[in-house]
């Protein structure tokens, strides 16, 4: 019978994840970042289907052959999860899965849903790269990026955090809680930076998930100020603070993300792995 376990009973799907290569999955196992897990049998749990807090969507793991997952998911979604994420305002659900093994069980949750997947992409640094041990910053092109005047790149710690005088600073409050739900756990554990061009807030990269010493990359500039490879300036210094503490950078983007794939080629990372991205509409 499938079950939500409780958060001190997140440890028992830990042999399911350890071969798994998405560390947000890791992240909630480990109870570094918030989530919720359901698992199809609490006496013998041979997959799980976990929810990332901060992510619009759910991971499938474990034994795709589950039987109670092919059999009882759909029903138990309906019930016990649908009305949630309509009480959000979400009209999709969206699962990640290591490969297509687990099509059948995504087809039974669909049910007359149409499924559709894509591809999504994980850069990470397999080889350090010589671009982060100098100050200078680059474009997703190459190019030597000076920051303009009046723009300061700035750590995320407590002092930034009460900073009065900053504007956007809910930005970085609002991205923090969303991934971490407090920020006391993301000063804790994370790291980041923000771009602040006169006293205004306009670009962050931090992190977002934290499995070990691997840390899944969110970044983000406001609407208004992009094109400015404020994003690059931030990407850049979180890289370098990455190789001074011995953090493995961790980046996660759509294929069809080109903007993203080239930041973060510029700044020393290569495709590692792919997985797939499943949704269908609620109907």
């Amino acid at each position: 019978m499938i079950t939500e376990l409780g958060l001190s009973q997140f440890y028992q799907v830990k042999h399911l994840t350890d071969a798994y290569r998405n560390i947000e999955v890791k992240a909630v196992v480990s109870g570094m970042n918030p989530g919720r897990i359901y698992v199809d049998d609490a006496d013998n749990i041979k997959a799980a289907l976990v929810w990332v807090h901060g992510q619009s969507g759910y991971q499938l793991v474990g034994d795709a052959k589950s039987k109670p997952f092919r059999s009882e998911l759909r029903t138990y979604m309906q019930i016990h999860i649908l009305p949630e994420l309509m009480a959000l305002q979400m009209t999709e659900v969206e699962i990640g899965v290591a490969d297509d093994r687990w099509r059948n069980v995504l087809e039974h949750m669909a049910g007359p849903s149409e499924l559709n997947y894509d591809t999504q992409h994980v850069f990470m640094m397999h080889v350090k790269d010589d671009r982060t041990d100098n100050d200078t910053c680059y474009t997703p092109s190459g190019v030597p990026i000076l920051p303009a005047e009046g723009t300061r790149v700035l750590p995320i710690d407590k002092t930034l955090l009460q900073q009065s005088v900053l504007n956007n600073l809910s930005f970085v409050t609002d991205k923090i809680r969303h991934f971490w739900g407090k920020a006391d756990a993301f000063l804790e554990h994370g790291l980041g930076y923000v771009v602040v061009h006169e006293d205004e807030i306009v670009s962050i990269c931090f992190s977002a998930f934290v499995e070990g010493s691997t840390h899944a990359i969110d970044i983000e500039t406001l609407e208004g100020h992009r094109q400015r490879n404020y994003a690059a300036l931030a990407a850049q210094a979180y890289m370098k603070q990455c190789h001074r503490v011995g953090i493995r950078p961790y980046w996660d983007c759509m294929p069809d993300n080109t903007g993203s794939i080239r930041l973060a080629q510029s700044i020393g990372l290569s495709l590692d792995f792919d997985y797939l991205v499943y949704w269908y509409t609620i109907l």
